[in-house]
């Protein structure tokens, strides 16, 4: 035996209950005891006499209401940030940019010596060169800068891109050189 819903109940309190439905209550005590506990619970409610709130209730409350929602804003602003869905994706990028930075070269003009060429204290090798010494003797000092606005300053990718113009020889006579100055430098 199906009983009736609570909208069921409903209907029939309001007496807009099914045909069919109206057999089932007339013979089911436990939903007549149902219909009638939910009668006399509407009759009390209406029975109730609610006295109307002081005009001054209307334009408390809109304050009051006003202020829970600012307060509800200004608590609120913080915490929807710190929420897994926004903090995720903050912190991926975070992590983005931090691998890019440390991945990417160093820029050109960051780190500035005082001198590009400081022809004061020339190497051994070189100070018994007369070529060296014209060059030193024509460079001078040169700073930065003006290096740079001669394009005398090495570009990133500069010394992969010649040694990929090299032939088979010069490869073979460069990796001699860098060889041969390793064990100088070792020993």
């Amino acid at each position: 035996m199906i009983h009736l819903s609570p909208d069921e109940c409903i209907d029939a309190v309001e007496e807009m209950l099914a045909e069919d439905k109206r057999g089932h209550l007339a013979e089911c005590p436990a939903c007549s005891r149902e219909v009638r506990q939910l009668s006399a619970v509407l009759r009390d409610a209406r029975d109730v006499d609610v006295p109307e709130p002081s005009p001054l209730f209307w334009s408390h409350f809109s304050e009051r209401v006003g202020a829970a929602v600012q307060v509800e804003a200004a608590s609120g602003r913080w915490t929807r940030w710190l929420t897994w869905p926004v903090l995720g994706p903050i912190g991926a990028i975070a992590l983005v940019v931090l691998a890019l930075i440390t991945a990417m070269p160093p820029r050109a003009g960051l780190d500035r010596p005082q001198a590009l060429f400081a022809v004061t204290a020339a190497p051994d090798e070189a100070s018994d060169d007369p070529g060296w010494t014209l060059v030193a003797d024509m460079v001078g000092e040169l700073d930065w800068d003006a290096a740079n606005a001669a394009g005398l300053v090495v570009q990133p990718g500069s010394a992969e891109r010649a040694a990929l113009g090299m032939t088979a020889q010069e490869r073979q006579a460069l990796v001699g050189l860098l060889e041969a100055e390793l064990r100088r430098v070792k020993s």
